[in-house]
């Protein structure tokens, strides 16, 4: 059984760590979102880096519950998607639960408009008591308004004081070399596919060209990863695991170490 009891703090190092390291050719982290503390257990066990929790998908439950809850079930890093929220007491509330990061939207869903975006990111910055908590800015690549202006919308949200940026399922495999040249900050994707338009658009990336194309970190959904390139058959999770259990090791070894002193 694994061992949970890894404190917040170490996760967030640890997560830090990883992305720090140049990733070219390495396989990318590898997040599963999870809407329940069992599901989270589950992910540890199969060897992946670290859970997703989206805020919205609560299921009306008080999100930072949920999210202690989950950390509680796992030792890996927890990311909590905020959606287009993130005020103070939001962002607070949930580090304070335990979470590694946060994910905050560049563009509302309910209207199109980045509004506020750069303040819900400094409002965040200045939230965080643990300096080690990443601040993350989610966007997406729309065709109407073009690859530039993700990117320039990206490094705006950087500047404010994001820590990385999540790129909701790029148009094609051509975009993925585009985005990892324009920012040099850690650059997480989801596995989402987006079928139309591009062909090479239809099947995800396996983790090898991930890790090719520079990529730091996937996202996977709840539902699991649809590429069967990108998967074993039945089990709908990432081929190409590396690690025995990913950042589970360096988690668990620190916390052994810790426990002899």
């Amino acid at each position: 059984m694994l061992q949970t009891d890894v404190p917040p703090t170490r996760r967030r190092v640890v997560l830090r760590a990883a992305l720090d390291r140049p990733r070219a050719g390495r396989r990318p982290l590898r997040f599963h979102t999870v809407t329940t503390a069992a599901s989270a257990r589950q992910i540890a066990a199969m060897g992946l880096d670290g859970v997703h929790v989206a805020a919205a998908d609560t299921g009306g439950q008080d999100a930072a519950e949920l999210v202690a809850r989950i950390v509680r079930a796992t030792p890996l890093p927890v990311l909590v998607d905020l959606g287009p929220t993130g005020d103070a007491d939001t962002v607070a509330h949930i580090a304070a639960a335990g979470a590694s990061g946060v994910l905050l939207d560049d563009i509302s869903p309910d209207d199109g408009a980045a509004g506020d975006a750069e303040t819900r990111v400094r409002t965040a910055v200045r939230a965080r008591h643990d300096p080690a908590l990443l601040i993350g800015v989610r966007t997406t690549t729309d065709r109407a308004r073009g690859l530039v202006d993700t990117i320039d919308r990206a490094r705006a949200r950087l500047a404010a004081g994001a820590d990385l940026v999540v790129v909701e399922a790029p148009a094609s495999r051509g975009t993925y070399p585009v985005l990892r040249e324009a920012f040099t900050a850690p650059l997480f994707v989801t596995a989402t596919p987006v079928t139309g338009g591009d062909p090479t658009s239809v099947l995800l990336p396996t983790v090898t060209q991930l890790a090719a194309f520079g990529v730091d970190a996937v996202i996977h959904p709840v539902t699991g990863p649809r590429s069967p390139a990108a998967t074993d058959r039945g089990s709908r999770i990432p081929r190409d695991t590396g690690t025995p259990r990913g950042l589970a090791d360096a988690l668990l070894a620190g916390a052994r170490r810790d426990a002899v002193r």
